[in-house]
């Protein structure tokens, strides 16, 4: 077995996933296997020349420190020749520390764990400190189902699948066999309905009033609208641009982290060159394109000056919406928007790849027939 020094960093830069056990060097007896899904700590050792192992924990849930800290007091029962109770050697985790590890075992961006935190919070406060054991009993039950039959499809959809994703996390991690109770739910016919997905509010023909609205507004919120419409993306991929992320010299503007975790980028055509051409002047590496503009109200904002009731997401709807009256394929389609392909399509899941010059033309065809909708709405795409 290989003896080195057990750390966090080892564990967080390590790629061993052969099942091998790693020896710590400072505390004899302590070591942890590694495994493709899980790193287990663990003591081997002997006590009255009899072969002794028990498992600690599991990391990330248990910090190689707390399991160093464990280790040693089993050790020392061990040297004193006393057989240690594996009953009490492996501490699970509260709700509240599950998700935080499930965060930085799925590498889940800051919003969307802050996302989960603040349902967890909220709807589910009263299990948050309390061992992930308790997600099993009645009394949870009870709790999701109440959750289901009094909150909407969209947050109970959206809870559904934090719950039961935590449920089969902590399994995995600590060789449990819980069951998610919106599974249970489900199996009796207790779950409501799924929600389906929103329609589109902003029709083609209210593009004119839509843009002589959007020319009402502070000239960053404006830029802002028009960006999103012209490129389909998403509002907060929108939002959060910053200028390192803008190449006017290459053409390109890209995007690390987005919904899908796919990176996106897209070509900057003069369009697009004329918003982000004044939105970078005087930027330094850091600053945001659109600081200070709210995502949340800015379609307020609008409407407020006499746009026609619209969501952010119709502009991306839009997009695509027109894009496909144009006759552009779903691969181009697929690119421009950063939509996955069906995983049972094979061919552009897989096969067609398309870069930024591939898809250039197509985005240009779909900004110039929104511009002549803007302009007229009885104007054929």
């Amino acid at each position: 077995m290989p003896i080195v020094l057990i750390s966090e960093s080892l564990m967080l830069r390590s790629t061993v996933a052969d099942g091998r056990i790693l020896r710590d060097r400072q505390l004899c007896g302590f070591c942890v296997r590694m495994n493709p899904r899980k790193r287990a700590f663990k003591v081997a050792t002997s006590v009255g020349g009899k072969q002794f192992r028990m498992i600690l924990g599991y990391w990330p849930l248990m910090s190689v420190d707390e399991a160093r800290a464990k280790a040693l007091e089993i050790l020392r029962e061990c040297r004193a020749g006393r057989t240690p109770s594996k009953a009490v050697a492996v501490a699970l985790p509260t709700l509240r520390e599950a998700l935080i590890a499930y965060g930085v075992a799925k590498s889940i961006k800051a919003s969307s764990q802050k996302r989960y935190d603040s349902i967890l919070r909220t709807h589910f406060g009263d299990w948050l400190d309390r061992s992930v054991v308790d997600l099993g009993g009645q009394a949870f039950s009870e709790h999701c189902h109440g959750f289901a039959q009094s909150k909407g499809a969209a947050l109970v959809e959206v809870g559904r699948g934090l719950v039961s994703s935590l449920v089969r996390y902590v399994n995995a991690v600590h060789g449990l066999q819980l069951e998610s109770p919106f599974d249970r739910l489900s199996d009796a016919g207790l779950m409501p309905e799924r929600s389906q997905p929103r329609a589109r509010v902003l029709q083609v023909g209210d593009l004119p009033a839509w843009r002589e609205a959007v020319d009402k507004l502070g000239e960053r919120q404006r830029d802002f609208l028009l960006l999103t419409l012209y490129t389909g993306l998403r509002r907060n991929e929108c939002r959060e641009l910053q200028r390192q992320q803008i190449d006017l010299a290459g053409g390109v503007l890209s995007i690390a982290m987005t919904k899908n975790g796919k990176p996106h980028s897209l070509p900057i055509t003069p369009m697009m060159r004329e918003i982000l051409e004044r939105r970078c002047l005087g930027l330094e590496v850091g600053d945001e394109l659109f600081k200070g503009v709210s995502a949340e109200h800015v379609h307020s904002m609008a409407m407020r000056l006499g746009a026609p009731r619209f969501m952010l997401h119709d502009l991306r709807k839009l997009v695509a919406t027109v894009g496909e009256k144009l006759g552009l394929g779903d691969a181009v389609l697929r690119r421009i928007l950063n939509h996955t392909a069906p995983k049972g399509d094979v061919l552009h899941r897989h096969y067609v790849g398309l870069s930024e010059a591939d898809v250039a033309g197509g985005l240009m065809q779909i900004q110039e027939a929104l511009v002549g909708l803007m302009r007229n709405a009885h104007q054929g795409v």
